[in-house]
């Protein structure tokens, strides 16, 4: 359902324009303005105002001699709202504006009951859970270095420190693999 905004140029006097209030429209469709002229075939500039989230259209220059269909694709996903359009005439002395209204409709939520699904039974542990036999390598790892590293401050000697970080490293390793 194309939602048709009519516009009437030259009814009352040269450069006069008619236009309506408001027109709705629905979003996937187009808007087609159409131009009645009444009087001499006359130039026009037809220009969106704030339309971006609605259409690509911006503006156009359009030539009316009696009759004139102009079709404005409206986006599917547009959301519901308002937009101008402005109609200018007589080389920007006269203008006119009229609102769109994009307006979604009602979408009736329709809830049907999921089948149960079967409880998944894994022999996979969560990746929270530690069992002992995976916990005692990390706790090791992590006992031997602290006591590497007490000994290299209390000796000195740099070779503690190394052998500590390489045990560190090590329980990360061991961590990381008894998660698996």
């Amino acid at each position: 359902m194309a939602g048709i905004c009519e516009i009437h140029l030259n009814r009352r006097q040269i450069n006069a324009v008619d236009v309506p209030q408001k027109t709705t429209v629905v979003p996937g469709n187009d808007l087609v303005v159409r131009f009645v002229n009444h009087g001499s075939p006359i130039h026009l500039t037809l220009k969106a105002i704030n339309a971006s989230s609605f259409t690509d259209f911006f503006h156009a220059n359009i030539y009316v001699p009696d009759s004139e269909d102009f079709p404005i694709p409206i986006r599917e996903y547009a959301p519901s709202g308002e937009f101008s359009l402005q109609v200018i005439v007589g080389y920007g002395t006269k203008n006119e504006e009229t609102e769109i209204e994009v307006l979604r409709p009602e979408v009736e939520e329709r809830f049907t009951e999921s089948p149960d699904l079967p409880d998944l039974e894994d022999d996979r542990r969560s990746s929270g859970s530690l069992s002992p036999g995976g916990i005692l390598p990390v706790l090791l790892t992590i006992g031997l270095s602290l006591l590497l590293y007490i000994l290299w401050f209390m000796e000195g000697e740099i070779i503690y420190n190394y052998i500590a970080y390489v045990l560190l490293f090590l329980g990360v390793i061991a961590a990381w693999f008894s998660n698996r």
